[in-house]
């Protein structure tokens, strides 16, 4: 009973160690030792883990009561009632403290240490489990087959029904106007592309192997990373993310290193989002058809076109706004403003389904077939634009102007 008790509290204490680990803590052993590496590993598939935990939990219960009552039985045949009570209460308390309320508290106390002592007993058991999680599966399904065969899945809502059901909150007091605005960003990015609020190549600091302080800079750099690149390519192969991170003075400038996920250019943003938390990482690469980096989008920017009233990808880059108002029906613009956030400024229809291109410099790209140069102009859906200041093939600057009559009607056809 003894040796059941102390297993019982095993599993507990595993169970409630492993699942306090922090997002921030999985990151750290994801660069750690070898027991870091594999807890990061059991947590990969915690269904599967966890699945195993409540097994041999089960399993080693269900045993220690059956060996108290068959002791309390023996105890009770040969006259011994007082010792019988004794296992019959005493063993029930124990297994209760001893078995859960202890290694629980002790587990949430000191999460990081107990989940490295038991993370390779616990990878045993796992794997045993793994033999019979087959036949059970089978057993599952004929029980479900014979008891409910006419179960059918919910249907799923769309992103637009959720939308609609947004909006309907405007009628009642339920939802306040700044988290109804949030709600919406979220659902957006059902709809929103990587390329869209991705760091183009140029706007983030690059480092080739091994690195220096002196490399970097010395400060955070902007957007609270440096990009990993191989030596003589813009190939992007894993960043130093600074932002939030511990440093550890024995591990240098390594504490801070971290791997990337990669994603095409069409990725929508809460799929790229998703893969992030899953990975335990904080920047994706976004590459064209080619396999070709074209610029890094990072945890944060996409919880900035979360949270930010008026979510711009520009002004995250530049720090300062995309778009300026210079008079009636004029604007100054940067090339990277994304065309949808200058149609939500301007309150016009914008459907990025129909409009492939994503930003302003992408728009003139498009219209000319070449580089922009100073004097350039294109039509975009009634209004003019003409480049005054071109810096670079990534710094454009634009002079955005009503068109009225004819040339608006041409165009907004083009």
């Amino acid at each position: 009973m003894f040796a059941l008790t102390c297993l019982s509290g095993f599993f507990s204490g595993s169970e409630t160690a492993l699942f306090s680990l922090s997002r921030d803590d999985l990151q750290s052993f994801r660069s750690g030792n070898v027991n870091e590496k594999q807890i990061v590993t059991l947590l990969g598939d915690s269904s599967r883990l966890l699945t195993a935990i409540l097994f041999w939990n089960l399993i080693i219960n269900l045993s220690y009561f059956a060996v108290s009552v068959v002791v309390a039985r023996r105890l009770s045949v040969v006259g011994l009632n007082e010792g019988a009570w004794v296992i019959s209460f005493g063993g029930l308390v124990g297994i209760i403290l001893m078995g859960e309320v202890l290694p629980k508290s002790l587990s949430v106390a000191f999460p990081r240490s107990i989940s490295k002592l038991v993370v390779w007993p616990l990878t045993i058991s796992v794997r045993l489990v793994d033999r019979i999680i087959p036949a059970m599966l089978v057993i599952t399904r004929s029980l479900q087959r014979g008891f409910w065969p006419d179960l059918r899945e919910e249907a799923v809502l769309d992103a637009e029904d959720l939308e609609k059901a947004v909006d309907l909150t405007s009628q009642s007091n339920e939802v306040m106007e700044q988290e109804r605005a949030i709600l919406h960003h979220i659902l957006d990015l059902k709809e929103i592309t990587a390329e869209e609020l991705m760091r183009p190549r140029g706007t983030y600091v690059t480092v080739t192997e091994p690195v220096a302080w002196r490399d970097i800079g010395f400060s955070l750099p902007p957007g609270g990373f440096a990009a990993i690149v191989e030596s003589g390519s813009d190939q992007v192969v894993g960043v130093y993310w600074m932002n939030g991170t511990i440093y550890n003075a024995r591990k240098g400038l390594r504490s801070f290193r971290e791997s990337v996920i990669y994603v095409p250019w069409c990725a929508h943003a809460a799929r790229v989002l998703g893969q992030m938390r899953e990975k335990l990482c904080h920047c994706a690469v976004v590459v064209d058809e080619y396999g070709e980096t074209i610029g890094v989008l990072t945890q944060q920017d996409l919880l900035d076109t979360i949270f930010s009233v008026s979510p711009s990808r520009a002004r995250l880059i530049l720090k300062r706004e995309a778009i300026l108002k210079i008079g009636d029906d004029a604007y100054h613009l940067d090339g990277l403003t994304t065309l949808r956030f200058l149609a939500q400024h301007l309150d016009i229809p914008f459907d990025g389904d129909d409009e492939p291109i994503v930003t302003v410099a992408g728009l003139l790209h498009q219209h000319l077939k070449r580089f922009p140069e100073v004097g350039d102009e294109c039509p975009w859906q009634g209004w003019k634009l003409r480049v005054f200041d071109v810096s670079g093939p990534s710094r454009i600057r634009v002079l955005m102007e009503k068109t009225s009559g004819e040339s608006a009607r041409n165009g907004g056809n083009d």
